[in-house]
């Protein structure tokens, strides 16, 4: 009996854990694609117009924001893999993104 509410206790931790990580998850897809929306257009994604519009905004950006900014929100690349190949901490890759999100929507006048 006891081996049964140990398991109960757990299941309802991990729960509350995948919970939490979904949650986070939408708070971030909810600040940022409203960015490569504007920039792209839900409708016009693959237009010329757009393509060129982001290519310059990402290249008025310094070359490792750029690859941050290139990697994790358009490509979705994970943020630890990230900060692996450029050898910065998670948190070095988070802070540059966060940054320069804000750099761009500033630019953009959102």
């Amino acid at each position: 009996m006891n081996d049964e509410l140990l398991k109960e206790e757990c299941r309802r931790v991990i729960k509350r854990i995948a919970w939490r990580l979904q949650y986070q998850a939408k708070k971030i897809s909810a600040r940022e694609l409203p960015i490569i929306e504007n920039i792209c257009g839900q409708n016009q994604i693959f237009s010329v117009d757009s393509k060129l519009y982001v290519e310059e905004m990402l290249n008025s950006l310094p070359s490792k924001a750029r690859f941050i900014i290139e990697q994790v929100v358009i490509n979705g690349v994970p943020e630890e893999i990230v900060a692996k190949h450029l050898g910065i901490s998670q948190q070095g890759v988070n802070k540059y993104k966060r940054k320069y999100l804000g750099l761009l929507r500033k630019k953009m006048g959102l």
